[in-house]
């Protein structure tokens, strides 16, 4: 849908920051529906101002190309730091997992609770694809929440088709992939499929194709993780198993409810535990493309604006 860019405001005397500008993709600028999604992601980012979710600076549309400015992460996705250790024979330990999780869930309870900053009312914000690739870590540990393209506030709501499947397969929640309504317990519902497979170093709704992965997620079978990973404690299998529960009534109805029990449940059973061990274990899996990226990033500010001509605004 989308392609994103690195870019460098232009501040005062010079002096401006790096930034990430993302645009609609050439083939879909005369899609309405995806025009349509991207100035939702707008509308409903704009709002949003929380550590672990990834600001938006400003909406504009130049030469009828449509485009976000956000922050720029110093980072990657939690998909690609997954596929990172799987080739180097690495895992998450269980502390570190609860942490980016915990992080996650803190992030979903402010755009769950954001209020509109034009009005004051409640947004009540559903990103509907919380999953992996839309968890992006920082080199420094930082844990952020991107990609509001498919998000809707509960006025939109009603504009969605019924019936119609938005996100990623394999992280719907039940009520998703039978294309009924959906609310905040979607999200978390979605963050324990990546808690638990995390855990389980596995993946959970997983099929030969797409309707038979959603046939799966509809059955909501979900094995205890003590049976695969006998160091996961009792509480913490029936943290995942309560975000995974089928009847959304029974499940964490908040997730602010999901980041006290992970708060919790880390305080007291790895009270050493530090973010800035995590940031270490980060810079050390990716060693080498901190430092490419450092050097392209020094090279990039060397750039002057006025020798980039007036095509840079």
């Amino acid at each position: 849908m989308a392609e994103v860019f690195l870019a460098r405001s232009q501040g005062t005397s010079g002096i401006g920051k790096f930034v990430a500008i993302k645009r609609i993709l050439p083939q879909y600028y005369d899609s309405q529906e995806f025009i349509d999604m991207f100035k939702d992601e707008a509308k409903i980012a704009i709002n949003l101002s929380h550590g672990n979710v990834v600001s938006i600076y400003e909406f504009g549309v130049e030469d009828n190309q449509f485009f976000l400015v956000m922050d720029y992460v110093e980072g990657k996705n939690l998909r690609q730091i997954l596929n990172k250790m799987k080739n180097s024979n690495t895992t998450f330990s269980i502390d570190q997992i609860i942490y980016i999780c915990k992080e996650v869930a803190a992030g979903l309870d402010h755009a769950h609770r954001c209020l509109d900053g034009a009005t004051g009312k409640p947004l009540n914000i559903t990103h509907r694809d919380m999953s992996p690739q839309n968890i992006m870590i920082s080199y420094e540990g930082e844990i952020k929440i991107v990609d509001f393209g498919i998000a809707k506030a509960e006025s939109q709501l009603e504009t969605t088709r019924a019936g119609t499947l938005k996100g990623k397969f394999g992280y719907m929640s039940p009520e998703q992939a039978e294309g009924q309504a959906v609310d905040l317990r979607t999200d978390i519902f979605s963050l324990g499929i990546c808690l638990w497979e995390l855990l389980a170093n596995d993946r959970l709704f997983i099929a030969n194709n797409e309707i038979n992965t959603l046939r799966k997620i509809r059955d909501c079978h979900v094995p205890s993780l003590r049976k695969i990973n006998p160091n996961i404690h009792a509480e913490l299998d029936r943290i995942v198993q309560k975000a995974l529960t089928r009847d959304r009534n029974l499940r964490y109805q908040t997730a602010a409810a999901m980041h006290r029990d992970l708060s919790r449940y880390i305080n007291r059973q790895f009270p050493d535990f530090s973010p800035h061990d995590f940031a270490v274990f980060v810079k050390a899996l990716f060693s080498d493309e901190i430092l490419e990226a450092r050097r392209r990033l020094i090279e990039y500010a060397k750039v002057s604006f006025d020798t980039l001509g007036v095509e840079i605004n």
